[in-house]
C-alpha cells in the first residue's frame, strides 16, 4: 500500500472575528466625514480626462492624473438614477461587522445628480420585481447622533417618483 494511501487529511473549520482598524486617507476620511457631519455626497473630477470619481481619490484610474483637492470637490445626489442592480438573497459573512448578512438585500448603481458619476449601495426595495434600471432614487441618511463617519450613515436609497 502507498504512503498516499494511508494520509488522512483532516480539517477543521473556524470563523475568526479580528477587529482592525485601517486609515481612511485624506479623501475618503474627508468623504466620509462630509457624510457624518452634514449627510453631503462628494465626487471629484480629473482635470485631464474629466472622469468623475466618489467617493473622490487622489488618482485617476483611467489615466493616473491627481485628481481635484478637497475645495474643488462637488456635491453629488442625494438623488439619482438606478443604471444596474441586483438583490442578493444568499447571506454570507460581512467583514467590516463579522456579523451574517440579513437578506434579500438590493444593491444598485447609482448614477447620481449633479455629475456623470455612480456609488454603488444598498436599495430600499428588495423586490426585484420593483426594481428597474431608470427607476429614481434619494439617499436616505441615519439620523445625525447615530451617524459614525461610514458609508453606512446613507441607510439605503429609497425609490421617489
Amino acid at each position: 500500500m502507498s504512503q498516499k494511501a494511508d494520509t488522512e487529511l483532516i480539517t477543521h473549520q473556524m470563523f475568526l472575528k479580528i477587529p482592525y482598524s485601517w486609515s481612511t486617507g485624506a479623501y475618503i476620511g474627508a468623504f466620509l466625514k462630509e457624510l457624518r457631519d452634514s449627510g453631503k455626497i462628494y465626487a471629484n473630477k480629473c482635470p485631464n480626462c474629466n472622469r468623475f470619481r466618489c467617493p473622490p481619490s487622489p488618482v485617476c484610474g483611467i489615466c493616473h492624473t491627481k485628481m481635484q483637492d478637497r475645495d474643488k470637490w462637488m456635491e453629488v445626489g442625494p438623488r439619482g438614477t438606478v443604471i444596474g442592480f441586483s438583490v442578493v438573497e444568499q447571506s454570507f459573512l460581512v467583514p467590516t461587522t463579522g456579523e451574517m448578512l440579513e437578506v434579500p438585500i438590493g444593491v444598485g448603481i447609482i448614477l447620481l445628480d449633479g455629475a456623470p458619476v455612480s456609488l454603488q449601495h444598498r436599495l430600499q426595495e428588495t423586490n426585484s420585481e420593483k426594481i428597474k434600471a431608470g427607476m429614481r432614487v434619494e439617499a436616505v441618511f441615519k439620523p445625525r447622533e447615530q451617524r459614525q463617519a461610514n458609508i453606512f450613515d446613507i441607510l439605503y436609497f429609497k425609490t421617489i417618483k
